[in-house]
C-alpha cells in the first residue's frame, strides 16, 4: 500500500538520497553525465536546502512512502503553482507513485485556488506529464549551460 504525508524535518537525508540518485542515475538523457550540468544540478539538494524549502509556508512538500515504508518519491508544490520538485527513486517507477505524488499536489493547488499548476520537464518527464494533463507551454530552455527544461503547463 502506498501512503501520501507531508514531508517531516527527519526525512531530509532519504528525501535528499532519493533526488540525488533519481537526477544522477534517472536522468542521464538529461545531463549526458556531464560532470559540470550534474554538479549544477545537484548543488542545492542537500539537507540544508531541504529543511529551507520545509520551513518555508508556501512550499508544499510531500512524500510517497512504500509498502516496506521505503521512501519511494517526492513532490514539492510552490503557491506560485509551480512544481519545483518531483522525482521517483530509482527502481520505483510504473508503480503509480508518480500519480499519487501528483494527486496531493493538484489537491494542494486546489485548496490554494490556484488556476494553474506550471513545471519544468526534464525530457524523460514530458510523456508523464502529458499524461496527466500538461500541455507544453513554450521552448525547452537551457538550465545548467547543458540541461533543457521544457516547460509545461495544465489548467486546473
Amino acid at each position: 500500500m502506498l501512503a501520501i504525508r507531508p514531508a517531516l524535518a527527519d526525512d531530509s537525508d532519504a528525501v535528499i538520497a532519493v533526488v540525488r540518485a533519481s537526477i544522477t542515475h534517472r536522468c542521464v538523457a538529461d545531463h549526458h553525465d556531464d560532470a559540470d550540468t550534474l554538479a549544477r544540478w545537484l548543488s542545492n539538494k542537500t539537507p540544508t536546502h531541504f529543511h529551507a524549502w520545509l520551513d518555508d509556508p508556501d512550499n508544499h512538500l510531500v512524500i510517497a512512502l512504500a509498502d516496506d515504508d521505503r521512501l519511494a518519491g517526492v513532490g514539492m508544490l510552490h503557491r506560485s503553482g509551480e512544481i519545483r520538485l518531483f522525482f521517483i527513486a530509482p527502481g520505483m517507477r510504473r508503480r503509480g507513485i508518480g500519480t499519487a505524488i501528483h494527486a496531493s499536489l493538484e489537491a494542494q493547488a486546489r485548496a490554494w485556488g490556484l488556476p494553474r499548476l506550471h513545471l519544468h520537464s526534464t525530457w524523460l518527464a514530458r510523456t508523464f506529464y502529458a499524461a496527466l494533463g500538461y500541455r507544453s507551454c513554450g521552448d525547452a530552455e537551457v538550465l545548467f549551460e547543458a540541461l533543457r527544461g521544457f516547460p509545461y503547463e495544465k489548467v486546473l
